[in-house]
C-alpha cells in the first residue's frame, strides 16, 4: 500500500526524537511508502543555527539526499533561527517545482527562505548522534 502522505512526530519526551527514524535508511523506506506525489511531514524540536540547531541540519541534510525537495517552518518564532522551537519539515517525493495558489500562502507564511549551513554528516544507521545533537539544546 502507497500512502499519500506521513506525518510522523514521534518524541519519547519534550525534547528526544528516535535516532532511528531520523536516518537515510528509514527516511528511504518511508519515501518507499509514498505514492508518486506523497509527502513526508515531520516536527521536530530545534532551533536552525548554532549548536542548538544540530539535529535539525543533520535532519535536513538526511531529508535532501532521500527526497528531491525539502522545506522547513518554524512555528513560534518563523524568523528568528536561533530560538529553539518546534520546526515542521515536509519533504516532497515529486522533483516538480512547487508553484502554490494565492489560496495556499497562509499556509506558507512561515515558510523558512534563508540560507542553512549544510555543515553536519548525514544521519545513518552507522551514525546517528541524535541524542548528542539534542543534549546541545539543553546545556
Amino acid at each position: 500500500m502507497l500512502f499519500r502522505s506521513i506525518y510522523l512526530d514521534a518524541f519519547s519526551s519534550f525534547y528526544s526524537h528516535p535516532y532511528h527514524l531520523a536516518t537515510k535508511e528509514a527516511l528511504t523506506l518511508t519515501k518507499n511508502s509514498l505514492n508518486e506525489n506523497g509527502i513526508l511531514i515531520t516536527n521536530i524540536i530545534s532551533s536552525i543555527y548554532g549548536d542548538t540547531g544540530k539535529f535539525l541540519r543533520a535532519e535536513l541534510k538526511t531529508l535532501k539526499e532521500v527526497f528531491p525537495q525539502v522545506y522547513i517552518f518554524p512555528i513560534q518564532n518563523p524568523g528568528d533561527g536561533a530560538k529553539i522551537q518546534n520546526i515542521m519539515i515536509v519533504a516532497l517525493k515529486t522533483p516538480q517545482e512547487l508553484t502554490p495558489s494565492d489560496k495556499y500562502k497562509d499556509f506558507l507564511k512561515n515558510l523558512w527562505q534563508a540560507e542553512i549551513p549544510e555543515d553536519l554528516p548525514t544521519l545513518t544507521d552507522e551514525f546517528a548522534p541524535v541524542d548528542q545533537y539534542v543534549f546541545e539544546m539543553l546545556k
